[in-house]
């Protein structure tokens, strides 16, 4: 093994054990603060729900092999184009498929235009207690979950969040 593949090992190994060390302290709960993501965005740039403080998060965790997922990103982007940025909530795609999968193909025919984020070590997927997908968490303008839903939510639950949002923010 030459020295720059060594330091290279050590490096991702070193980041592993850091993360790995913070992934205990933090547990969701409805009424506590949202665990921190440890995810990162389709360009390799870590995410954080800091971003979009004051505003609702629906965070919700997906697998390129879940029709349930696939069903409820595309009624979730139907209703980010019906109520634009006047809903005061952002839909946060959470990916929880290994790396090495590629979910281009899947997100191609989506055309999804919120963020899409990959939780490529499961660290947020263990943070959120996530079993199964679709799981989502509906979190406030102040980074407090108010809600967890498992399973399929269906366009009419969502559209329903998405008004009662809407009302929220007037």
């Amino acid at each position: 093994m030459n020295w720059r593949r060594a330091v290279s090992l050590f490096c991702l190994l070193a980041l592993a054990a850091a993360l790995g060390g913070c992934k205990d302290q933090q547990q969701v709960a409805i009424g506590a603060k949202a665990p921190s993501l440890a995810a990162f965005d389709l360009r390799g740039q870590p995410a954080a729900l800091e971003k979009w403080h004051g505003k609702q998060v629906y965070l919700t965790f997906w697998a390129a092999d879940c029709g349930g997922c696939a069903a409820d990103l595309a009624a979730l982007q139907k209703l980010t184009d019906s109520y634009g940025n006047g809903s005061g909530l952002v839909v946060v795609a959470v990916n929880t498929d290994p790396q090495q999968t590629d979910i281009a193909p899947f997100l191609g025919q989506l055309h999804l235009s919120y963020p899409v984020v990959r939780d490529q070590l499961g660290i947020t997927k263990e943070r959120y207690q996530v079993i199964g997908t679709p799981t989502s968490y509906l979190i406030d303008g102040q980074g407090q979950v108010v809600e967890v839903h498992q399973g399929m939510q269906g366009e009419p639950a969502l559209a329903a969040m998405f008004r009662q949002a809407q009302q929220g923010k007037s």
